[in-house]
């Protein structure tokens, strides 16, 4: 976490465009989550009394809120792409900076394989969880909270199945990340590795042809790209978890609407229109994981 803050440190100039991308998200978020309540209101008012002209108003609206979500949309991406490749290079920047201060003892400490990843493949990840983290970060507590407020708006007695699940599925998350995190550390250690081997085999080219050491070159690449492949194979075995363990506990919850919906609504307890909402929330709540 003292790490995070320290490279947050670098922002600078570039937190108001992050601020400003959060906020964006938000008020998208806030567009596309009054529309299930829209379509509610048009099945239950308008369809069941026949007013067409209430249809049309309703529909002018959606595609009104659907266009302030486009926009707001596009006014994200472009805030988050300033931030986070302004971001990266403010980190470069200083990592370039810190590396001409270095002493001796610490060029003897740091391998440079190391250093080079730090300075691009590390950065890189950086931006990219800006570019693409930043969104479902911002967007999945707003479309979390939002949601189940908006769900108890519309019936506080169906909205209890998003109640039960919702906490279910942020345990089985969490195991799955706590068991991912130190794999993927184990990763980037072996990544340097790699880095390693390719460099000082380049770099002494000429005397690995001149003693004949070819083969063993070789055979020393394939141990640690053996290593490389076996260490990606276990991480993303587990990393991949969290797609079918959020498909299970979305079609649950589908299935439990229906069920206990339908039985409302043969009981005059529940409008058709507001079934179909609560369905249209879920299908938002599952766009956190694939926005």
């Amino acid at each position: 976490m003292k790490d995070m803050k320290r490279l947050f440190g670098y922002m600078g100039p570039y937190k108001k465009d992050m601020i400003l991308g959060a906020l964006f998200v938000m008020i998208e978020t806030g567009f596309e989550l009054f529309i299930p309540i829209m379509i509610s209101n048009l099945i239950d008012i308008g369809v069941a009394n026949h007013d067409v002209n209430y249809i049309y108003v309703k529909g002018v609206q959606m595609a009104l809120l659907a266009l302030g979500a486009l926009v707001t949309g596009l006014l994200y991406a472009h805030f988050s792409a300033k931030a986070s490749y302004g971001w990266g290079a403010e980190i470069r920047k200083a990592e370039y900076a810190r590396v001409q201060q270095y002493a001796f003892s610490n060029l003897d400490h740091f391998v440079t394989s190391s250093l080079i990843t730090r300075m691009t493949t590390d950065v890189n990840v950086l931006q990219n969880m800006i570019i693409s983290g930043f969104r479902p970060i911002t967007r999945g507590p707003s479309l979390l909270i939002m949601g189940i407020g908006l769900s108890f708006y519309m019936n506080p007695k169906l909205a209890f199945v998003f109640v039960v699940c919702t906490p279910i599925l942020a345990i089985i998350l969490f195991l799955i990340v706590r068991k991912v995190a130190p794999m993927y550390t184990r990763l980037q250690s072996i990544m340097d590795r790699l880095n390693q081997v390719v460099q000082e085999n380049l770099t002494a080219i000429r005397a690995v042809k001149a003693f004949v050491r070819d083969e063993y070159e070789e055979d020393k690449f394939e141990e640690v790209n053996r290593d490389m492949a076996k260490s990606s194979e276990t991480t993303f075995h587990y990393a991949v978890l969290n797609l079918p363990a959020f498909q299970g506990i979305m079609y649950t919850t589908i299935v439990m609407i229906l069920w206990f919906g339908g039985n409302m609504i043969l009981k005059s307890e529940l409008a058709v229109g507001n079934l179909t909402g609560f369905l249209s929330y879920k299908i938002f709540r599952r766009k956190p994981r694939h926005i």
